[in-house]
């Protein structure tokens, strides 16, 4: 149905839930270099992050300005 959040694999939304614990208001987001080291200390491989970070936007859950991911509200 339109208008519905596209459904993503298991290991995006746990990137998705670990990037929205690093966001501290009143900050919009947080920068992608720190992400990736955040997911890489959670387990995630270098390549994985990246790969659930590119899942995550393509699907309409995070968005970039300029180096920064924010969540989509």
């Amino acid at each position: 149905m339109y208008g519905e959040p596209t459904p993503i694999p298991r290991y995006a939304e746990n990137c998705l839930e670990i990037i929205s614990g690093t966001i501290a208001p009143p900050e919009p987001g947080v920068d992608e270099a720190s992400a990736t080291r955040t997911l890489v200390n959670e387990g995630f491989s270098q390549a994985d992050a990246r790969d659930a970070l590119e899942v995550l936007e393509m699907r309409g859950y995070i968005y970039r300005v300029n180096s920064e991911i924010r969540i989509t509200d």
